[in-house]
């Protein structure tokens, strides 16, 4: 029979509120009993117990001590269940607690941080154990009474312990099962979740490096109009010029954080490429070489720029997890025409190759599948190799991949390219300073440097400018007087761009209004809310006085 010490939960967990919780998640299943030191849990556990909860930095066993004596010592029909709350680690487990939890026998081991229902389960079923095992204890003395009366139904009874004995086994490793596929959830769970935060980030700090880009762009237009001195515009071009990789650097800061459409463009890959030397070669470390071959002499295709650079990044980070103790990483293009089956249309083959450890031929034709990736959990989301084909297949064009143990990988990504003609139908002109009669604009800009630039660009063209810094205060002042054209900043404290617009178009209609964002993937969404131009940041004077002329048709 079982008496109410036999019944208990003891829990050791002296540090912080452990455990006042445990004993709450345990309430209702079984009488709790609160220890602090090893001593008392071995004199509490020398009384009787259903199982103990521990916390694993605060209760070790180690060979020799008095409890792992009490622990040998147990009865054949006892194997006391041990709850223990893992320590909170992010590396391997140390070999005094692993050799802790091998002398304690009956396990149940949980990883912190966990849920109240798990925690509850695992008790419940340490609970359930126990009382089999007082069930077992019950049984043998009643064969123990009547053994020489009984000696072959003995023998069965015995034979039944030991089922019931492999059926506690079984129940616990399902248990320890689920328990493992439960963290398995969680562990993937949190992954996603940390990619979308790097998403939200990324996008974020590469709004932020647009305002400053775009400040800086349009103070040196500035300067240009008021600086004639050969020497100074010398020095602004250079800046501009480093403005512009500036921006090409937040784009695909931007690549990152969302899925974008492609927007093709007629795209000189050698000169887009090259300019990435710089973003790569940092990227990849100094233990691996980066050598550049560029020979196609006109490497013109319609792609868009960003997706490009991205999917040439992705290749470029493979080829480095590939080459763990260093190695060369050639990127190359080549005259493809022979080799694509196009009725002979020309075509470009551009290569990023290693000289890593290959790609096992069991697994060549899975690498391009969404979430496919022989790395290990948080080391990599397997979409870098699904968007670079499916980037190729988009821009129509294509991917092989050619890898052996010996030579390393080489991925060619190959595109039909443009004809002469076709790249002059289609290459944008440059931008051309519109000029627009005097206009009366708002600017809605919450940050101080880029609204001054705005207002200044404005003022120069001959515009009479109005500035505030918020989507209240743009509400109020059109309370008062209503400008011909609103320009108004997507991302603000209090209202954002979209707000502000829905409420002016509803309340006066017939100010044309443009959109001011840092976001590449914003023109559609301004098109639906009634902006008649986007102004991407970075934007210079000249691409500022066309949305302005645009505007005011």
């Amino acid at each position: 029979m079982t008496t109410s010490t036999e019944s208990r939960v003891l829990v050791m967990a002296p540090q912080g509120r452990d455990a006042q919780v445990v004993c709450q998640v345990v309430s209702g299943l079984a009488p709790t009993h609160t220890v602090c030191t090893a001593q008392s849990l071995l004199e509490e556990l020398q009384r009787g117990a259903a199982a103990a909860v521990v916390t694993e930095e605060a209760f070790t066993v180690s060979a020799g001590s008095p409890l792992d004596g009490w622990l040998r010592a147990q009865p054949s029909w006892s194997d006391l269940p041990f709850v223990v709350l893992g320590s909170k680690r992010t590396g391997r487990r140390p070999v005094n607690a692993l050799s802790s939890l091998h002398l304690m026998g009956n396990v149940i081991l949980l990883e912190r941080p966990l849920s109240p229902d798990t925690l509850r389960s695992a008790v419940e079923a340490a609970v359930r154990a126990r009382a089999r095992q007082y069930s077992t204890r019950e049984t043998l003395q009643e064969l123990s009474d009547t053994r020489d009366k009984f000696g072959q139904l003995n023998l069965d009874l015995e034979k039944r312990i030991e089922g019931r004995t492999r059926e506690l086994s079984d129940a616990n490793n399902r248990l320890m099962n689920e328990i493992t596929e439960r963290e398995r959830a969680q562990t993937a769970l949190l992954q996603v979740q940390k990619m979308e935060a790097v998403g939200h980030l990324t996008g974020g700090i590469a709004h932020d490096f647009n305002n400053l880009l775009h400040v800086i762009g349009v103070n040196l237009d500035l300067l240009l109009r008021i600086e004639d001195n050969p020497q100074a515009v010398k020095v602004v071009e250079v800046a501009k010029r480093t403005v512009k990789r500036g921006s090409q650097l937040t784009a695909q800061l931007l690549a990152f954080a969302r899925t974008q459409s492609l927007l093709p463009r007629p795209t000189d890959i050698n000169a887009q490429v090259h300019g990435m030397r710089e973003l790569i070669s940092s990227s990849i470390g100094s233990r691996i070489q980066l050598d550049f071959r560029l020979e196609h002499p006109r490497a013109v295709a319609l792609l868009d720029p960003n997706q490009l650079e991205m999917s040439v990044l992705n290749l470029a980070l493979n080829a480095r997890d590939a080459m763990q103790d260093g190695g060369t990483l050639t990127i190359s293009t080549v005259d493809a025409s022979t080799v694509v089956d196009r009725n002979t249309a020309p075509a470009i083959r551009l290569t990023v190759a290693d000289t890593g450890s290959g790609i096992p031929a069991s697994i060549r034709e899975k690498v391009f599948e969404p979430f496919f990736t022989t790395k290990p959990m948080g080391s990599g989301t397997g979409l870098g190799l699904a968007q670079v084909y499916g980037f190729a297949r988009q821009s129509g064009g294509e991917v092989r991949i050619d890898s052996s143990p010996v030579d390393g990988t080489r991925i060619h990504l190959l595109f039909p390219l443009l004809d002469e003609s076709q790249e002059k139908v289609l290459v944008e002109p440059p931008p051309v300073m519109a000029v627009t009669p005097r206009k009366r604009i708002l600017v809605v800009e919450d940050d101080p440097d880029v609204r001054q630039s705005i207002v200044q660009s404005l003022e120069v063209m001959g515009h009479e400018v109005s500035s505030v810094n918020n989507g209240p205060a743009a509400l109020e002042f059109l309370t008062r007087t209503q400008p011909d054209l609103l320009i108004v900043d997507y991302v603000m404290p209090l209202m954002n761009g979209a707000e502000v617009i829905r409420q002016v178009q509803a309340t006066w209609p017939r100010i044309a209004i443009i959109l001011a964002t840092g976001y590449a993937d914003m023109e559609n969404v301004g098109r639906v809310l009634g902006a008649k131009s986007i102004l991407k940041k970075p934007f210079g004077v000249a691409t500022l006085a066309e949305a302005v002329h645009l505007a005011s048709l």
